[in-house]
């Protein structure tokens, strides 16, 4: 057996893999003995079939096995021993032609294309620097606060006519350009809303002192503030066919309910804020209110410094990956999700995600990061505790349940190894903010938000 590499850059590289006869002869005549062993041939009693008509029979297919396995085995203990850092999992070169041919030969060779890790140095320093926001809160967060949890526990009454706060139920149906309805669109579909969340300012007038029966036209996309997820929710369109819509609906009025505010008392704070002790007074409870607020906009600081820190890490490391030779094995491995048509596309953001990874690896390999059992189950807890807060559901961390859910899924693998990197991107990114100088930024809520989309709108998010 003989094994070379052929480097065609240092990001590619070929594996040739060579076998004579005496490297698989052996492998193949054990196997053969033992199909001989169990083979039902017609004519022969169980197991007595002559060796001969079992490689006559299967001698080939058998062979192809055995030089594949010895090929595969040979290969990965090459780029374990020559300690080769690869990238994906190789596959059958197009550069260098594999030698298969059965009948003709009992030499072969098999060809393997790698992709090889870039190699980089770390680049980050105390001169690298970030912005790290220290948030106020004031009274009009939180005026805006307990205004938002009174509507949320309002309860509804009939109402007359609309006001800007009122829920307006309709009836939406679509109209062709005559101003009828369009045959085999959206027709007499139930929705509702609130026209102080009307951001089109002409459109909201009009449904302020509606009533029962009233038909106003208008654009329903603007009714929902163009937001394809809430458009696509409330007409039960998916959102490729939002765009298609007409400009034009009939918006029929068929009910209206005003919101009757709770008044601030402590039965109230109590249905409010569950599980905790409840306010005594409007003062304690805003008191309240502003600290569960200064805690919220912290770890929104603490979340929107990870952001910056992804950004800053990309730009500090610019390598290069085999481009070419990750796209055909994304293509190779998983045709389900990448195809010739739309691998450029898909690949851009592989490729920004392996990047950060492997940057991530190296912040981990140099300061000798790992992730503890006991930090895999508390991520996991971190993780499930979340999920169940997006179905209302609020469990602490010291749930039986939630312990109960989280040991069965740590019981595979996959989940295991997802946890593991949590904790390892979180303690990298930790690293980082020891590495860089962060200095300290005092700003309202309005000039944190102000920040946030400027850095999205130049960044494109």
């Amino acid at each position: 057996m003989n094994i070379r590499l052929e480097k065609h850059s240092d990001l590619e590289a070929t594996v040739v893999v060579e076998l004579e006869k005496n490297d698989y002869t052996e492998k193949v005549e054990s196997q053969l003995k033992k199909i001989q062993k169990t083979a039902n041939i017609k004519g022969f009693r169980p197991g007595k079939a002559p060796l001969g008509m079992i490689q006559k029979m299967y001698g080939k297919s058998v062979l192809a096995d055995e030089i594949q396995n010895l090929a595969s085995e040979a290969l990965n203990n090459y780029i374990e021993t020559e300690k080769l850092e690869t990238l994906g999992y190789p596959i059958g070169s197009t550069r260098v032609e594999s030698q298969l041919d059965i009948d003709k030969s009992e030499n072969f060779s098999f060809a393997f294309d790698l992709g090889m890790a870039p190699q980089f140095e770390l680049n980050l320093n105390s001169k690298d620097q970030l912005e790290n926001f220290e948030i106020s809160v004031s009274d009009k967060e939180v005026d805006e606060d307990i205004d938002y949890a009174r509507k949320r526990h309002a309860k509804l009454e009939d109402a007359e006519v609309s006001d800007e706060e009122s829920i307006v139920y309709a009836e939406v149906t679509e109209l062709n350009e005559q101003g009828e309805t369009f045959e085999g669109g959206v027709e007499n579909k139930p929705v509702s809303f609130v026209p102080s969340m009307i951001e089109d300012k002409n459109l909201q007038k009009q449904f302020i002192g509606v009533s029962k029966d009233v038909v106003v036209n208008g654009d329903v996309r603007k009714l929902f503030n163009d937001n394809e997820s809430v458009i696509s929710n409330a007409l039960g369109l998916p959102k490729e066919g939002i765009n298609d819509l007409s400009a034009q609906f009939s918006i029929k009025v068929t009910e209206v309910k005003s919101r009757i505010l709770p008044e601030l008392t402590e039965e109230y704070f109590k249905e409010v804020l569950p599980g905790e002790e409840a306010p005594k007074n409007e003062e304690e409870y805003r008191n309240r209110v502003k600290t569960n607020l200064e805690h919220y906009y912290k770890n929104e600081a603490s979340l929107w410094l990870d952001h910056e820190i992804g950004h800053l890490i990309m730009q500090k490391h610019d390598f290069n990956l085999p481009d070419e030779f990750l796209k055909r094995w994304l293509i190779t491995t998983k045709p389900e999700h990448y195809t010739e048509s739309n691998i450029d596309e898909k690949y851009a953001q592989e490729r920004e995600a392996l990047k950060r990874r492997l940057i991530i690896d190296k912040i981990a390999a140099a300061n000798e990061l790992q992730a503890t059992e006991s930090e895999v189950i508390d991520e996991a807890k971190v993780y499930y505790a979340g999920m169940y807060r997006q179905y209302g559901l609020n469990i602490s961390m010291g749930d039986e349940f939630l312990a109960s859910t989280v040991m069965k899924r740590l019981e595979e693998r996959e989940f295991v190894m997802q946890m593991s990197d949590r904790v390892i991107y979180r303690k990298a990114y930790d690293k980082v903010r020891e590495l860089i100088t962060l200095k300290t930024k005092n700003v309202n809520v309005e000039e944190y938000f102000n920040h946030v989309n400027k850095h999205k709108e130049a960044h494109g998010e």
